[in-house]
């Protein structure tokens, strides 16, 4: 059997599991993540810098087998990110809206501490992670925590962003937190064509970049506004603004809206804002003018 760029890992896996030794010589390294093996060969090879060619032809010379002892040593342990150092994992908690009660944070740093964690580190998208874990130590780890890893990678919806909105910021012109955490409840982890992030910001300030991520919402005067398409990476791209002064009863339907339709009309792999460059904005709206009218 040929391979093709388009072909996600865990079917090449599963068609060969010998080829997880050679992606491992190139440098995939996240082969043991249930999110990571959903992607395309052609996406995690530009997810790691590699050439897309060079990468399937390597994958198409390896004969029929099981894969060795090795690859089975190094395969990543679910729920955790390799590091720099190819030896050591990071693993982070998921903390809806990046509000946690100092009972969570103390279980963090508990963790970290009996496994010898050489740093915590808050992330952009508002968790912790805990660095540096041995592998062995991984999943007990996640045992001691008791919560959910989150996703972090993969193609789905990752992080939703929340500034403290006008609960609790001096410049706050919406409630932020509350619908942050609907949002989180309500999508974090969906499956989607691509990667999906989500910004909640409760003014202009924008502090949560709801103008540069899949769809964020910024607080006004008179409501929200709804931004979608916008991405950073290695090609950024500016979010469109699709509405203004969107009502709070207004948002979880837009929001759905919006969703629905790029998980009916986007390609594999592609992002919202790459979809809007293809076909242009208008159906989108239409749809979502669409959801307010009904």
């Amino acid at each position: 059997m040929k391979f093709t760029l388009d072909m996600k890992l865990k079917d090449i896996m599963a068609a060969n599991p010998k080829t997880v030794d050679a992606m491992q010589e190139m440098g995939l390294h996240c082969l043991g993540c249930p999110f990571s093996v959903n992607e395309s060969l052609q996406n995690a090879a530009q997810m790691h810098n590699l050439d897309p060619e060079n990468l399937l032809e390597k994958i198409n010379s390896v004969e029929q087998g099981e894969m060795s002892a090795q690859a089975v040593a190094n395969a990543q342990p679910v729920g955790a990110i390799l590091q720099a150092d190819k030896q050591t994992y990071a693993i982070a908690p998921h903390i809806p809206a990046g509000v946690a009660s100092p009972d969570v944070l103390r279980k963090i740093a508990d963790v970290a501490e009996k496994y010898n964690a050489p740093a915590i580190k808050v992330t952009s998208a508002q968790r912790i992670a805990i660095v540096g874990l041995k592998p062995e130590d991984v999943p007990k780890a996640w045992e001691d925590l008791g919560m959910d890893p989150g996703h972090a990678v993969g193609l789905c919806v990752r992080s939703v962003k929340v500034c403290p909105g006008s609960v609790f910021c001096k410049r706050g012109l919406q409630e932020t937190l509350g619908i942050g955490m609907e949002l989180d409840k309500r999508y974090h982890g969906m499956v989607l064509p691509s990667k999906f992030k989500i910004g909640v910001a409760g003014c202009p300030n924008k502090c949560t970049d709801s103008a540069n991520v899949d769809l964020g919402l910024m607080g006004t005067s008179k409501g929200y506004h709804l931004y979608v398409g916008g991405n950073g990476g290695v090609k950024p791209r500016q979010g469109n603004l699709l509405l203004e002064n969107l009502q709070p009863d207004q948002l979880i339907p837009v929001v759905d809206s919006v969703i629905n339709y790029y998980k009916e009309t986007a390609k594999q792999n592609e992002r919202l804002g790459r979809l809007i460059d293809r076909i242009g904005i208008d159906e989108l709206r239409e749809r979502v003018n669409q959801t307010l009218s009904a």
